[in-house]
């Protein structure tokens, strides 16, 4: 059934409000690490997620310090915004222009939430929990209306069970037309599935595809080899301290450089020790003597 959007693929106009962004960490390739993501912000906001200027679909991902700070594999998923709620009513929605009554295709109530107001969920994706709160395999259904409504006051359905609505702007629920919504034109096996009241469904919209990033948290980059090898350094005679700088002339490692004789054999062994405790505060200029 069309829903009014024509066109082809285009980029993402989203912001920060639209996305979620889960991670999960694991030490290595072998080991299991997290088996449940986990939220990589408390609360997102336009400083993690920047909007590139000049076109849509581009974007800058922030990724903090306090949590990418172990060395390893970290998953990340970004993913549209979804939340969680639940069936009120599967019913109809009765409107009266004076001269006739119409009743509209049988769709689903949720409680309407804040931020949300008519047109609000449209082309929105529903997916749907079973009674034992696990999420139906492949089930879903797409939102092609979303008007906010309240129970009527007035019902003669011939169904005294069944509660109807009526649309009201200041209605403290949702009415949802879905699609599919309707049973096989074929075969009379195949039956249209809303959802039933009181079954928990999720909801998240469909402005872009869920990508998945895996970033690696390595303790050298192709940058710092190259200070090692090539960068400059200044050895230290009599001490034996071997320092290597960055391109800011900055202290980057500091190595302990030893001559042992072997005690098994005859000669002597190199030896090269990294040393953890080191002042960060010496500079190339300082420690070549402004050479």
């Amino acid at each position: 059934m069309s829903v009014g959007i024509f066109g082809n693929r285009r980029l993402a106009n989203v912001d920060s409000n639209d996305v979620d962004i889960l991670y999960a960490y694991s030490a290595s390739r072998e080991d299991i690490g997290d088996v449940q993501f986990k939220p990589l912000f408390g609360s997102l906001t336009e400083a993690e997620f920047r909007k590139m200027l000049g076109a849509d679909g581009g974007y800058k991902l922030r990724l903090p310090a306090s949590v990418f700070s172990k060395l390893g594999f970290y998953l990340i998923v970004i993913k549209p915004k979804s939340f969680k709620t639940e069936i009120v009513d599967c019913s109809f929605v009765i409107t009266n222009n004076d001269t006739e009554l119409q009743i509209s295709k049988k769709g689903i109530v949720i409680p309407k939430l804040q931020f949300q107001t008519s047109g609000s969920l449209i082309g929105y994706q529903i997916e749907y929990f079973d009674g034992n709160g696990t999420k139906i395999k492949n089930f879903h259904r797409i939102v092609t209306s979303s008007d906010v409504v309240s129970v009527s006051t007035n019902n003669n359905n011939s169904d005294s069970n069944s509660t109807s609505y009526v649309l009201n702007p200041n209605g403290n629920n949702l009415f949802l037309t879905l699609t599919p919504d309707e049973a096989s034109l074929i075969s009379s096996q195949q039956k249209a599935d809303l959802g039933s009241a009181g079954q928990s469904i999720l909801i998240s919209n469909t402005f872009f595809d869920p990508t998945m990033i895996e970033v690696e948290m390595v303790d050298q980059t192709l940058k710092t080899i190259s200070w090692l090898l090539g960068g400059n350094s200044v050895r230290n005679l009599q001490t034996g301290e071997y320092s290597v700088f960055d391109d800011d002339g900055n202290l980057y490692k500091q190595y302990l450089l030893l001559s042992q004789k072997n005690q098994f054999n005859n000669g002597e062994l190199d030896v090269r020790k990294e040393q953890k405790d080191i002042n960060l505060n010496q500079t190339f200029n300082d420690l070549s003597q402004g050479l």
